[in-house]
């Protein structure tokens, strides 16, 4: 890092991507820092990992921006504390109306990206106010675990968001030299880019910035094991989830459900767990919903079985944590698994993360992966993971997973993913498979000698 100013470290997760960046600041000492994280993991991991390992002289310049307007406002005007750690929802403090920096005569000399890929997506606000922040700057570090986490059409934006691009309009001769769109002349709203050369041949110009762990090479981690239980729907189930996926429409116990075309995969997604919404879908909520209303079956095969495999663990001794999709869902769970003698909370209840951490949690604790899949380290509280319902983001799912598994687990892992048969389920299972080895095989490309002798 020292010798690469513009550097991405895609680190396995577990194998101290902050502790090392925090030690390169430590020996660098930046005139000025800022550090963009996702909200939790701003506010409650940066300063205390930089007290942990006695990086005195940063933690004495560290001030984390958060709070109302004007609490952050005086965060980001307090030199005394020119290292500033912000969540990615407050960077919009350091531009205008129009996207222009409010003080285009200041820079920081060092910025550090956590989970680079949250910048993948060059239309996004984040990424474009990224990009003006990365080309001012002396010195950019990316931090990521799944560099590929959609496949190598995340190349691009992470490049830019560390500096590596002159102009973000860029991409899109990038893109049509290296893929394809196989939706192409479909019909369909959405795209699907398919890679038409060698990975290798994408990643050269950025290989030499470009440097890698794998966490099975270095961690002692126990054996973890992904376990497949694929449920079949009642007749009933099956009834409704076909009408729906074939005419858009669907009768649940007397009610008549109607959806458009663009809506139709997220509901037959909720059809799997027996609800479905008939308000709008939220455009940017990564899974969290804000709907009352929710129209519920008189039962759900899916969430009963997750359910009843909860219960069978507590009753063996083993807590349980459990990953959802949508809030209807969470309390859909939380209701079956009530009264049952045993806990039941969600990671963002007051006090349950402390138990789960100490020990003292015996039952079941609920998550988002959007809110929970990172930072994290809950490996001291249980050894199984549920997934109640998959997430379709290859990074989400990866960094859930390795809450448990990771080092200091004494256990080994066992993840259980619950998903109803013969739906669009299937298609989630196989999509995270496929990126999971497009992701080995990036680890694999830039861990080869040729990548050591190229830096």
């Amino acid at each position: 890092m020292m010798d690469t100013p513009k550097a991405v470290l895609s680190v396995g997760m577990g194998l101290g991507k902050t502790a090392a960046t925090l030690t390169y600041i430590e020996r660098l000492h930046p005139q000025s820092v800022l550090i963009i994280a996702p909200k939790r993991v701003a506010e409650t991991v940066w300063m205390q990992e930089a007290e942990k390992w006695g990086l005195r002289y940063t933690l004495e310049r560290m001030t984390i921006i958060r709070g109302t307007k004007a609490q952050r406002t005086r965060a980001w005007n307090d030199d005394t504390k020119p290292y500033k750690v912000v969540g990615r929802d407050n960077i919009g403090d350091l531009f205008n109306d129009k996207g222009h920096p409010n003080q285009p005569d200041r820079w920081f000399s060092l910025l550090v990206l956590d989970e680079l890929t949250s910048f993948k997506t060059i239309t996004s606000k984040r990424t474009q106010r990224v990009f003006e922040l990365a080309r001012r700057a002396d010195r950019t570090v990316g931090l990521t675990g799944t560099f590929l986490a959609n496949g190598a059409i995340d190349i691009f934006g992470q490049m830019a968001a560390v500096g590596l691009a002159k102009d973000l309009k860029g991409f899109y001769s990038w893109r049509a030299r290296h893929f394809r769109d196989a939706m192409a002349g479909s019909g369909q709203p959405f795209h699907k880019w398919r890679l038409l050369v060698p990975l290798e041949e994408v990643l050269r110009p950025a290989r030499p910035h470009i440097f890698t762990l794998d966490s099975k090479d270095w961690l002692d981690i126990p054996e973890v094991e992904v376990i497949p239980h694929q449920v079949t729907l009642d007749d009933d189930e099956r009834n409704r989830y076909d009408t729906l996926a074939a005419f858009l429409s669907t009768d649940i116990d007397g009610q008549v459900v109607s959806v458009d075309e663009g809506a139709r995969f997220a509901k037959l997604q909720t059809m799997c767990d027996g609800f479905v919404y008939t308000g709008d879908d939220c455009d940017d909520c990564n899974g969290m919903d804000f709907f009352d209303d929710v129209i519920r079956a008189d039962r759900s095969t899916k969430l009963e079985a997750v359910a009843d495999f909860c219960r069978q663990c507590v009753a063996e001794g083993e807590s349980v944590l459990l990953f959802y999709a949508f809030r209807a869902e969470r309390e859909w769970l939380r209701e079956m698994l009530s009264g049952e003698g045993f806990d039941v909370g969600d990671v963002r209840d007051k006090g349950v993360l402390d138990r789960w951490l100490s020990g003292e949690w015996n039952g079941v604790m609920m998550a988002h992966p959007a809110s929970a899949g990172h930072g994290l380290n809950l490996q001291s509280g249980g050894r199984i993971l549920v997934w109640s319902t998959l997430t379709y983001n290859y990074e989400l799912y990866a960094q859930a997973n390795a809450r448990l598994a990771r080092q200091g687990q004494r256990r080994g892992v066992q993840i259980h993913v619950f998903t109803a048969k013969d739906t669009v389920e299937d298609g989630k299972q196989k999509a995270l498979a496929r990126k999971d080895k497009e992701q080995q095989t990036f680890v694999n490309l830039t861990n080869s000698a040729d990548m050591v002798s190229d830096v």
